[in-house]
């Protein structure tokens, strides 16, 4: 059984929805499962390189915070 979709309504720009268009019709899809799969695409890639990036400071014993990016009484390293 497949996952329930959301709804979302989004504006596009002229050239955005010839482009978007033109992407569906080779894919023998409508425009809005072709945009769905576009922003699925570009959403999780987003997010996997949000992943890696937290798992390199991780890492390199960063945690993120505020606190690993200053020195000594709180002030900027350089």
């Amino acid at each position: 059984m497949s996952e329930a979709l959301k709804s979302v309504h989004i504006r596009l720009t002229s050239e955005a929805h010839r482009v978007l268009s033109a992407l569906a019709d080779v894919q023998d899809k409508d425009n809005a499962e072709m945009a769905r799969l576009i922003v699925e695409e570009a959403l999780l890639g987003r997010v996997h390189g949000l992943m890696l990036t937290a798992e390199r400071y991780h890492g390199l014993g960063l945690r993120g915070t505020k606190r690993d990016f200053e020195g000594p009484a709180g002030k900027e390293r350089k």
